[in-house]
């Protein structure tokens, strides 16, 4: 019996194997490391026979049919860069493998026979199809010496799947593109070309995105090779006459096949994809080549960018009856060519369905785009980040086409795009949209007064936040600053219509509001004139330079014969203008002629300049505080060496005044005046704030100061409209918003607290009952019916009771009102204590205000002064140190001052 022969085991190439299986690894570097080893092992340069060669080719295929990871990736550069060593030249070709037998390997490699699942039929179909995509990319086919037949029957490889396999069309049709894109970088034979362009109409994809794609290549990129007749007219895709079959052809709603031809048929998309395809891109850069105009002029034929955009995209893509999917195709769109597109082009994107379905969509997170709208916003803000010129193109694009007129694109979608992009504009882009937004202030295209107010709500807002934005974007001073006239411009818009009305016959039609602005819309803008004066007050270094311009606009119109105030201003009012103005005009020459003392004429320039303007609000006070203005400069500047004393009293009084009024434009008015003027203040101005500290914060305690003051109490506690009501544009609403409201929110509360006395109270509503018990004569010994008579008595009796009744109530609500104005007084007037001891701690001066605020900070009745109070206090003791100690300059009334 013969012993059996071992098996011998083959022997196994693990580097083989180990490359293999990194071919397929799905980290990118770790697949072209793999793909660099194996060209290096079958490298020329070393020795392998015919068969390892052919069997390497056969393993490289096969694992282009693998669905393993990244299989098919990493297989296709390996087997690209294996075609280029073996086949890349006449002298690499050994006689065993040829271009011919490897493109029967691939086909006998990828043939599916019998019964197959569907996944692994797929496998086989993409294996097949990135085979013949590495025959392509190697370049192997494009030599001259390599036979016709090889170039035709990769092609029909790939035409044939892209006609039987809807869903490999698209992939197929990139294949085709990258090929003609070779050949013309390759500077190879044309006749190439010519073949791939002939097959296109007879496999039924010329009508099709891909078919498109690739006939706009070879018409591009080889202008000498022949197009097939009959399919387009003009054999231009994009002829002018084309476009609504074009975009029925990208948006992939019909057949691309011919029907008069039996072989036409294509098997369509299987699945909607979420990408646009690769098409739209290759035709809009077509269309975007050249600005429109010029464009349209050269070929006239060509259909122009605008006019596609609006046929495929507005009216196909975000169509009212498009589908979800589709307008997501659309938003994809936008964004790509938002981020690439000239700047010429984009105007044209955003057009009236795409902004409503934006809009639409970004309204609530519920909206199945809503997240699409959301990227769609942030490629605009990015563009307009890294680009300032296009924040003007998009708001334009986003204001003209909001859907619904009677509010703002930030109020619909709940966001802040237009807010943002007016910050991130420059100077230069934004200007020219102030006239388009003056435009719609003035026509806002409706003629019921009620729309257009609403309308012109919503410019008005837009013209606020505009400047607002500018100022916020940076500091400026008086020299750089507005070097485009961009607030100049607004602040002119807003006092223009805010004082004046227009006749018909004026000289510039345009200008004329069409219908007519309401008393309501006038208001409107005198507030948000107000607000953008106090947003330029706090952030603008030079606010005086504002100030006068608003001034000067509306003296200018007073003295045009077209223009009418709309305000009646009594005969002493009238008269004060014309000093007032020259007053003004030679404060500004002297703050322009005297380098050294700007700062406090500039001063005097802004206090003159808003009183004018408070004297146009009816402001009754406007002209006593103009005279007093007047005397304070000629104290102070004028003969500054003997009238310090005086001259400062009566402009600290001044500045009482307007911190007197709840108006955060004058609160921020004298905080940057007072600290321009705290080195002039003396013992008669702090004695003047410190006589506010000492108030009662009651009715009794508001009558004595106003009347002493000779101030009208209503002008302290009246909502004088100015710029009480600030806009809020986060997310596009007008809130109702003052600077009393913003700082002093506990005034209200606290002033429900025991303004009364309770005994007082409780004594009045018991003589209130008593009367009422006895006019109802609720003895119990009184048990007759009244008569007629009777009845009415009663009635009369209760209507007394009533009345009286009101006026405790009544009485009671001016309390809570006077105590609210003495707390926000005494609020402001600590804010301008508190500036005092900044700048002069060191001072004696500054000592006496110490037992005034402790005193304050014991008897008031607000927890908001106390705490303000104790604020002032704080910051004197923190600066009081090293080099900070006060200079003691009367030893005797310092000791008093720390006996108290």
């Amino acid at each position: 019996m013969s012993k059996k022969r071992p098996r011998v085991q083959p022997s196994i190439d693990t580097q083989l194997v180990e490359i293999y299986d990194d071919l397929a690894n799905e980290d990118e570097e770790i697949r072209l490391k793999a793909a660099s080893a194996y060209a290096t092992k079958f490298s020329p340069n070393n020795s392998h026979s015919g068969e390892q060669l052919s069997e390497a080719l056969r393993r490289l295929i096969r694992g282009l049919c693998s669905g393993r990871k990244a299989a098919r990736s990493g297989f296709s550069v390996a087997l690209t860069e294996f075609l280029i060593q073996h086949l890349g030249s006449p002298s690499s070709a050994d006689g065993f493998l040829q271009i011919s037998r490897a493109i029967d390997v691939l086909v006998k490699q990828t043939e599916i026979t019998g019964k197959v699942a569907g996944q692994e039929e797929r496998d086989h179909q993409y294996g097949r199809l990135f085979g013949a995509k590495a025959f392509i990319q190697s370049g192997v086919l494009l030599q001259d010496s390599v036979a016709a037949n090889a170039w035709d029957r990769i092609l029909d490889i790939i035409y044939e799947a892209a006609k039987r396999k809807g869903w490999l069309r698209e992939q197929c049709g990139k294949i085709l593109f990258e090929a003609a894109q070779k050949i013309s970088e390759g500077n190879h034979d044309p006749r190439f070309t010519q073949t791939l362009i002939n097959k296109l109409d007879p496999s039924g994809l010329a009508k099709t995105p891909e078919g498109i794609a690739i006939w706009l290549k070879v018409q591009v990129q080889f202008p000498k090779v022949g197009l097939p007749t009959g399919i387009w007219r003009d054999e231009n895709p994009l002829h002018r006459k084309e476009k609504s079959k074009l975009a029925k052809i990208l948006k992939e709603t019909t057949s691309a096949g011919r029907p008069d031809e039996e072989n036409a048929e294509i098997s369509q998309k299987g699945s909607w994809t979420p990408r646009i395809h690769f098409a739209w891109t290759v035709v809009f850069s077509e269309l975007m080549k050249g600005k429109p105009t010029e464009r349209a002029n050269a070929k006239p034929k060509t259909v122009r960018f605008e006019d596609f955009w609006q046929v495929a995209v507005d009216k196909h893509l975000f169509a009212s009856t498009s589908s979800d999917e589709r307008k997501y195709w659309g938003f994809l769109l936008f964004q790509q060519l938002f981020s690439s597109a000239s700047e010429v082009h984009l105007p044209f994107l955003f057009s009236p369905n795409l902004v409503r379905c934006l809009t639409n969509q970004l309204a609530s997170k519920e909206r199945y785009l809503h997240r699409a709208a959301v990227k769609t916003v942030k490629t605009i803000l990015n563009r307009a980040e890294l680009q300032p010129s296009v924040a003007s193109t998009a708001l334009r694009g986003l204001l003209a086409n909001t859907s619904d007129k009677r509010l703002s694109f930030d109020n619909l979608t709940k966001t802040k795009t237009v807010e943002k992009l007016m910050a991130l504009g420059d100077d230069a882009s934004l200007r020219h949209l102030v006239p388009e937004l003056c435009d719609k202030l003035v026509r806002p295209g409706v003629i019921e007064e009620k729309d257009a107010s609403a309308r012109r709500q919503i410019t008005i807002d837009q013209l606020t936040s505009l400047l607002k934005s500018r100022q916020s974007s940076r500091k400026q001073d008086s020299q750089s600053l507005d070097s485009t006239g961009l607030t100049r411009h607004i602040l002119e818009v807003l006092a223009t219509y805010s004082y004046f009305s227009m006749e018909k016959p004026h000289l510039n039609q345009a200008d004329c509001p069409v219908p007519p602005m309401s008393g309501r819309t006038q208001e409107t803008l005198r507030s948000r004139l107000s607000t953008c004066l106090t947003s330029i007050l706090s952030r603008s270094s030079s606010p005086a330079f504002f100030a006068s311009h608003v001034v000067d606009v509306i003296l200018r119109h007073e003295a045009d014969q077209h223009m009418h105030s709309i305000l009646e201003l009594p005969g002493t009012l009238g008269e004060t203008i014309p000093s007032a103005r020259t007053v003004l005009e030679n404060i500004h020459n002297q703050a322009l002629s005297n380098s050294s003392d700007n700062t406090t004429l500039h001063a005097f320039e802004l206090l003159y300049s808003l009183t004018i303007l408070q004297m146009y609000n009816g402001d009754a006070d406007a002209v006593s505080m103009l005279d007093e203005l007047r005397s304070s400069y000629d104290l102070l500047i004028g003969r500054r060496q003997t009238a310090d004393q005086v001259g400062s009293e009566v402009f600290v009084e001044i500045l009482l005044s307007f911190v007197a009024k709840p108006s955060r434009l004058f609160r921020r008015l004298a905080q940057q005046v007072f600290s321009t003027f705290t080195p002039m203040v003396q013992q008669d101005g702090i004695r003047s704030m410190i006589k506010v500290l000492e108030t009662e914060e009651n009715l009794h305690g508001q009558d004595k100061m106003f009347e002493d003051d000779g101030l009208d109490p209503m002008d302290a506690s009246s909502n004088d409209g100015s710029d009480i009501e600030e806009v809020d544009m986060t997310n596009g609403n007008a809130v109702q918003s003052s600077s009393d409201v913003e700082d002093y929110s506990q005034v209200s509360s606290e002033s429900a607290e025991g303004q009364i006395p309770a005994e007082e109270e409780d004594e009045e509503e018991a003589v209130i009952k008593a009367k009422l018990a006895q006019a109802l004569k609720t003895d119990e010994s009184t048990d007759e019916d009244f008569d007629d008579e009777q009845m009415e008595a009663l009635d009369e009796n209760i209507a007394t009771i009533f009345k009286e009744r009101k006026k405790v109530v009544s009485k009671k609500k001016q309390n809570m009102d006077a105590k609210e104005t003495i707390v926000n007084f005494k609020c402001r007037v600590l804010e301008l204590l508190e500036i005092f001891v900044k700048q002069r701690h060191k001072e004696q001066l500054a000592l006496d205000l110490l037992v005034p605020l402790l005193t304050v900070t014991r008897t008031t009745s607000s927890k908001l002064v106390s705490g303000k109070a104790c604020n002032v206090m704080r910051g004197f003791s923190k600066l009081c140190k090293g080099q900070g100690v006060p200079q003691i300059e009367d030893q005797g009334a310092t000791i008093r001052l720390l006996q108290e």
